[in-house]
């Protein structure tokens, strides 16, 4: 896989490498972890569903939390992604291979690892049932189980089509393949003729909402500068009526937009995708007269788009383990939790991390990083009879890319009471500025950060 690189004098580098320094300086996202007390010597077996961000790091926080513990892991993964490079990699700035990791190196030392997929919990009967039929026991849980993402749901549209047709979506590890391959092809059709990229969003809850949004502006800027931009149309769609869930950065990014000269479209769902014909139809609500009861009502019309390039987004369940399962899961599929303690609503020992839990936000790396923290102690409390003492305030981060060399850091948690925004920036900056720095932390500090994550320090 080529990768795509962009020149830097030595004084840009020189300047950049000063700004990367004051950014990690200044940004808790990698700051080391406080000394730990004394290990606390509760008793309980813990049984931790899934082996991803959420459930490896706060397996390895209650190792340190705890004396002696039996904690027991449930993946059947071998190989750990580093999501958070699938944007990089569908930009041709790493290599297919950089976000691969061993799961192996990050199970805490101690912890049991069945390497079955969960299929099925009893929450009343306390077990957790695999795929080859073992049922284990628990007297604490953590599901930790990710989402399903479902392209099917999408007509005409399943994930062996992606890399096909102009048909690419940084939500799966190849798919952030194929975008790269594509958007070199979108480039090089722009040189002789009008092409058409349009990205994709969707109505489901679904992790790193700025994901479609950092692919459509990597494609401006790669065929700003490997193709004839004049050439190129490149919109958003989107399914809603805002840009961003929250109202400053969506101004900001609305802006930027504008600045790029890239269009979009609102209320636009797609629904179904004609492939070969290289056609997306988007159900579109217009405002029709009902003759009988005389009076306007809103019903959907499909509108189709030619494209040369698509970027889809998949709907996005909570993983089926819960999503089946009434007593645990929301009308979408995700974890009922206490939105602050992530402890499920209904049973006290079950706890969420991750991606699973149905949190207004919260679906980032960055999420789980201050999710693992909260879910491990107020485990630890419970299994001392107490109520849990930590509290998660809904912070999320998106390093919403804006150009090669640039990017947004998007952070924010859980609205106030009266509904108005929460903006929790880790640096004194302005947070809807692009900047180098970001860039830098975003392509250079997260990885190493992220690996220290697992291991519970950082």
């Amino acid at each position: 896989m080529t990768t795509c690189k962009t020149a830097l004098s030595r004084r840009e580098a020189l300047k950049l490498a000063g700004a990367a320094s004051a950014a990690l300086a200044l940004n808790p996202l990698i700051a080391p972890s406080k000394a730990q007390a004394a290990p606390i010597e509760a008793k309980g077996k813990i049984v931790v569903i899934g082996a991803g961000a959420a459930g490896l790091s706060t397996a390895a926080k209650l190792r340190d939390l705890l004396k002696d513990p039996d904690i027991t892991i449930i993946d059947d993964t071998q190989t750990h992604l580093y999501q958070p490079a699938f944007s990089l990699i569908a930009g041709g700035v790493v290599s297919a291979d950089y976000p691969k990791l061993d799961n192996a190196d990050y199970i805490p030392e101690g912890a049991k690892w069945i390497k079955q997929k969960a299929i099925a919990i009893d929450p009343d009967g306390k077990s957790v049932t695999t795929a080859n039929g073992e049922t284990i026991g628990y007297d604490f849980l953590v599901i930790a189980a990710g989402i399903d993402l479902n392209y099917d749901a999408i007509e005409g549209l399943n994930r062996s089509m992606l890399g096909k047709n102009g048909i690419a979506s940084i939500y799966a590890y190849e798919g952030a393949i194929a975008a790269w391959d594509q958007l070199r092809e979108l480039a090089k059709l722009s040189e002789s003729r009008k092409v058409s990229a349009l990205f994709c969003e969707t109505t489901t809850p679904l992790k790193c909402g700025g994901a479609p949004k950092k692919i459509a502006f990597l494609a401006q800027d790669y065929i700003r500068r490997g193709g004839k931009r004049d050439n190129a149309s490149l919109t958003q769609m989107m399914p809603g009526g805002a840009w961003f869930g929250v109202k400053v950065y969506a101004d900001a990014i609305e802006k930027l937009y504008s600045k790029r000269e890239m269009s979009s479209e609102f209320k636009h769902k797609l629904v179904k995708i004609d492939a070969n014909r290289r056609e997306a139809a988007f159900a579109v609500p217009k405002l029709v007269m009902d003759e009988e009861l005389g009076i306007e009502v809103e019903k959907s019309e499909l509108v189709v788009k030619p494209y040369d390039f698509i970027h889809v987004v998949p709907n996005q369940s909570g993983a089926s383990v819960v999503a089946q399962n009434p007593k645990l899961a929301n009308p979408t599929g995700f974890l009922k939790v206490n939105i602050e303690t992530l402890q499920s609503e209904t049973y006290p020992e079950i706890f969420g991390a991750g991606d699973i839990v149905a949190t207004p936000f919260g679906k980032t790396g960055g999420s789980a990083r201050k999710h693992y923290g909260v879910v491990a102690q107020n485990l630890v409390d419970v299994m001392q009879g107490k109520e849990p003492s930590q509290k998660y305030n809904g912070y999320t981060v998106c390093p919403l890319i804006t150009n090669y060399g640039s990017v947004m850091m998007l952070e924010f948690g859980y609205k106030g009471a009266d509904g108005t925004d929460t903006l929790l920036p880790s640096a004194p900056l302005d947070p809807t500025q692009e900047r180098w720095m970001w860039w830098l932390l975003k392509v250079h500090a997260l990885m190493p950060m992220y690996k220290a994550m697992l291991k519970a320090s950082a």
